[in-house]
């Protein structure tokens, strides 16, 4: 009997050692579950609304324990915010209401986020010590919806959108869980709409919802968290590893960041179109961008458009001339550098790119009016672009900004391919899945969704066998336990 419970709170109460993750048997399990019941529901928009929402929040609850009630008080303060905005006579009154209500999703953001940050350098400015870390806990995806919910008060402020027509399917906008955790960004324009509707289950539909959640497992679980392996091991000690080691290092972090992310994109774009909804796309091929400016287009495309309409454009955009532009746009990546780590090294990250941005758009109308452009600038950007955004990824997984110029020092003056052959030896399962992860990554977006409307041809026989090889090849892979995301920790 005791066995029995053990199991049972195992699924039904948080663990801050196991949350609730995709690529886990546990979630695998539960989902097959939902989708029981869900196929007797989903007729009806009231049952499949509430059903899903209850799921989410329990989803939420197995991914941060008791914060989800911090989660319902947001849900539930922004949805009477949009209310109150919306029938609000005054434009003045109205303002007050948006200013309050981001302030209130800022608030909390910085409050569980930043607040250590913040006392950190003021320690660090008086050094007396005074400014002690507190003990706080930071609820995951407390980024991805707080984003939500500012551009749906700004939305109904602007008159683009209405609110909804009540607090359960706000609830279920910002709860839905394929989303939830970690992105991408979903705009209530472009959501909400689809709440009402009925929902028809096509076969290509489904397939292509189950071939997103294979391709999503094997980024995610096979390539991301077997290189991350290696870059642990280099990165958790950056003084004993060779330069060669670390530009190997960076190039395995640079494929498993992007496997990591788009992974779990891929999964909840495909969970979502299984219990019949869509979800914006996240990623295209980001590597295969030939400008900074390009990649920015291609890389997290849901944060990139939130911050050019919900900053960057409010701030002036390009309406005020080159410089201010040039600032805006520095002021704009700064914040999405902050947005990603309450630390100094994402702040720098962001800034750099902000720099890469200025120096492009500086750059490209030079460049544009050059006829032999695409026969030597193209590879020439493309190689520029790639290792650009690369070396600025060192910043994003070392510890610290020490052992960031510990790693960047070794590749500059201690960088010798003689290691290529041991290196190769010792680690060559890791080579061969980064070599994987750019090979599949530079496949053509064209031949990408040829092969889903292929696996959508195949028999169900067949679909299952995939899916039993893919298990077989992640426990074979897999570290001993389940890898978090690592967008979770942002």
């Amino acid at each position: 009997m005791n066995l029995i419970w053990d199991k049972l709170s195992d699924v039904l109460l948080y663990s801050k050692q196991a949350p609730l993750l995709f690529n886990s048997g546990v979630f695998m399990s539960l989902f097959t579950i939902f989708l029981m019941i869900y196929a007797l529901l989903y007729k009806n928009v009231f049952a499949r609304t509430l059903y899903i929402t209850v799921f989410s929040y329990y989803f939420y609850y197995k991914s941060s324990g008791a914060y989800v009630l911090i989660f319902i008080f947001s849900t539930l303060i922004n949805y009477l915010a949009a209310q109150e905005i919306h029938h609000a006579a005054k434009a003045s009154y109205r303002k007050r209401i948006l200013i309050l209500s981001i302030l209130f999703n800022v608030g909390f953001l910085i409050y569980f986020k930043y607040t250590n940050f913040l006392l950190g350098n003021f320690d660090a400015l008086l050094g007396d010590g005074k400014f002690k870390p507190l003990d706080i806990f930071l609820p995951i995806g407390i980024s991805f919806y707080t984003f939500q919910t500012i551009s749906y008060v700004i939305d109904v402020y602007r008159r683009s959108i209405l609110p909804t027509r009540n607090v359960l399917d706000f609830a279920f906008y910002l709860s839905f869980f394929p989303q939830l955790v970690a992105g991408p960004i979903v705009r209530a324009r472009d959501f909400l709409s689809q709440i009402p509707q009925n929902i028809v289950f096509s076969r290509q539909d489904m397939s292509q919802g189950l071939f997103m959640v294979l391709k999503g497992l094997f980024k995610k679980a096979i390539i991301a968290d077997f290189l991350a392996q290696y870059v642990d091991i280099v990165y958790g000690n950056p003084a004993g590893y060779s330069g060669f080691e670390h530009l190997m290092a960076m190039y395995a972090y640079t494929m498993q960041i992007y496997c990591d992310f788009s992974g779990y994109s891929d999964m909840a774009i495909g969970l979502a179109l299984i219990v019949g909804f869509h979800l914006p796309d996240n990623f295209r091929s980001p590597y295969n961008a030939l400008d900074i400016t390009e990649f920015w287009r291609r890389w997290h495309m849901t944060l990139s458009t939130w911050l050019r309409d919900y900053i960057y454009i409010p701030l002036g955009g390009n309406r005020h001339g080159e410089e201010r532009q040039f600032l805006y746009l520095m002021i704009t990546m700064l914040v999405g550098g902050l947005w990603h780590g309450a630390d100094w090294k994402f702040v720098f990250w962001g800034g750099m790119h902000g720099l890469g941005l200025i120096i492009h758009k500086i750059f490209s109308q030079t460049a544009r009016d050059l006829e032999w452009n695409q026969y030597f600038l193209r590879p020439l950007g493309w190689i520029l672009t790639f290792h650009f955004v690369a070396f600025l990824w060192i910043f994003f997984r070392a510890e610290s900004f020490t052992d960031a110029a510990l790693a960047i020092r070794q590749m500059i003056f201690h960088l010798d391919f003689a290691y290529f052959p041991p290196f190769l030896k010792a680690n060559g399962l890791v080579f061969l899945m980064m070599v994987l992860g750019y090979v599949i990554h530079f496949v053509r977006h064209e031949d990408k969704e040829r092969l889903a409307e292929y696996y959508g041809t195949l028999p169900l026989l067949a679909k299952a066998a995939i899916l039993i090889l893919m298990i077989q090849i992640i426990l074979q892979v897999q570290s001993e336990n389940v890898q978090p995301f690592i967008y979770f920790q942002f």
